[in-house]
């Protein structure tokens, strides 16, 4: 996770400095953005930012479309070509295999529920850096920049 981190923090630096130039077009149109607003439009950008730099940490791993798609072809396969209930579901189909009632995704959904369990507490140990990194870049730039509200306008 070393190497995905750091170039995760490095979006994100890029993600913040963005965010900045893009909040210096709202709010306020003669230098930036309000500053009541750098928390609320750095956090949406920076939870943006985590969810996109960390789509790996926190998709499913790469053998689970190889998982789904050997059980579900071996359970239609088992269900299209049985001619006993025993020859079916001996072989993990569930229902009435000689109707073939087989209940094919709920199969792959038992059987591969390991192969594609996401990684929960890599892909949050990355959301957390990427957002914390993000966080302390945007709000300071934003804070830099930003413009108190006249409370005579």
């Amino acid at each position: 996770m070393a190497s995905g981190a750091a170039a995760a923090f490095k979006a994100a630096a890029v993600v913040s400095v963005f965010a900045v130039l893009a909040l210096s077009s709202h709010g306020h149109p003669k230098t930036g953005p309000l500053c009541s607003q750098c928390a609320s439009q750095c956090n949406t950008n920076c939870t943006a930012s985590a969810a996109a730099n960390c789509n790996s940490y926190c998709s499913a791993p790469s053998g689970c479309q190889s998982c789904i798609d050997q059980v579900l072809q071996g359970c239609q396969n088992c269900c299209n070509n049985s001619t006993s209930s025993s020859d079916c579901c001996g072989n993990g189909c569930a229902g009435d295999c000689v109707t073939c009632g087989c209940d094919c995704n709920s199969i792959v959904g038992i059987r591969c529920a390991p192969a594609c369990k996401p990684n929960y507490l890599a892909c949050q140990a990355c959301k957390n850096a990427v957002g914390q990194q993000c966080h302390t870049s945007c709000n300071s730039a934003c804070n830099d920049n930003c413009v108190k509200k006249d409370h005579g306008c």
